[in-house]
């Protein structure tokens, strides 16, 4: 008796989650005027200015392009976060090579620096 009615069940589940995602379903103009109030409200995040009023927080960043494949050398990033700072030394061979060795390293950050004054 079960067996039979699993169809059923399968189709009735399939249109409740229809009917719920629905209402996600956007227009272009609607999402050509999403995109372009959020890109508003990134450069107000960005902009000395307005960032403290801004409803998304932006950040500069110093990349100044992508890569183009002629590049080479070592190179240091570096991304201190909430309970970890990470290093990573990425060395780019060039002449054609493009090979790429990197090496981390993770280090914690101590309990009193997370939760310190900031001026210490």
């Amino acid at each position: 008796m079960l067996a039979s009615s699993l169809p059923e069940l399968h189709d009735d589940h399939a249109q409740k989650v229809d009917n719920y995602l629905h209402q996600f379903n956007l227009s272009d103009k609607t999402l050509m005027d999403l995109s372009v109030r959020f890109r508003r409200e990134m450069d107000k995040g960005l902009c000395r200015d307005t960032n403290p009023t801004a409803t998304v927080k932006m950040l500069p960043t110093f990349v100044r392009s992508t890569p183009d494949g002629t590049e080479q050398g070592e190179f240091l990033a570096l991304d201190l976060g909430g309970s970890n700072f990470r290093v990573l030394l990425v060395k780019v061979k060039g002449n054609g090579e493009q090979k790429v060795e990197m090496e981390s390293q993770i280090y914690d950050i101590p309990e009193l620096v997370m939760r310190g004054s900031g001026s210490e």
